[in-house]
């Protein structure tokens, strides 16, 4: 199916379907819907919140890609979580709850406060922020993995 067909199609059905608080639903169907159904959530979200608060959609479709495999983990549908956020198991009422939340840490937990330097000074690029994330996850290599993902998988694939 050609890209502008998947993406279109994507579009009328998020749009269809409107979630709790008018957020739009994230759908974990296929890889491309779920990512263009997150993007609609992240559009969705960053109406209302100032640029200087927003992050990458790259950086934030990658993230929950590898946290959930494409959305089809079972943190993500039973729980609504697609960042992995802990606290026992985080529960979200929707899965663009769960996107609220992680804008919300990466906003004001000081682990990241090297990420909203860098936001900042004017740095937007996907890539460079995504070496600040390395508190998220205990592994090591996980920024190279956001790197990874974000290079070979969303860039040129999709258009966010």
């Amino acid at each position: 199916m050609s890209f502008i067909l998947m993406a279109s199609l994507c579009v009328l059905l998020v749009q269809s379907v409107k979630a709790e608080n008018n957020q739009p639903p994230i759908f974990t169907n296929s890889e491309s819907i779920f990512v263009y159904s997150l993007d609609s959530c992240i559009t969705h979200l960053y109406k209302n919140l100032p640029a200087s608060k927003q992050i990458p959609k790259e950086l934030v479709v990658a993230q929950a890609v590898i946290e959930t495999g494409w959305g089809k983990s079972r943190f993500a549908n039973e729980a609504n979580n697609l960042f992995g956020i802990q606290s026992g198991l985080k529960e979200f009422k929707t899965k663009c709850d769960s996107v609220v939340d992680y804008i919300r840490i990466i906003n004001d937990v000081p682990a990241y406060a090297e990420f909203r330097e860098m936001r900042q000074d004017g740095i937007t690029d996907a890539l460079l922020l995504a070496r600040t994330l390395k508190m998220w996850a205990e592994d090591p290599n996980y920024t190279d993995l956001i790197e990874d993902v974000i290079q070979y998988n969303i860039r040129g694939v999709y258009k966010l």
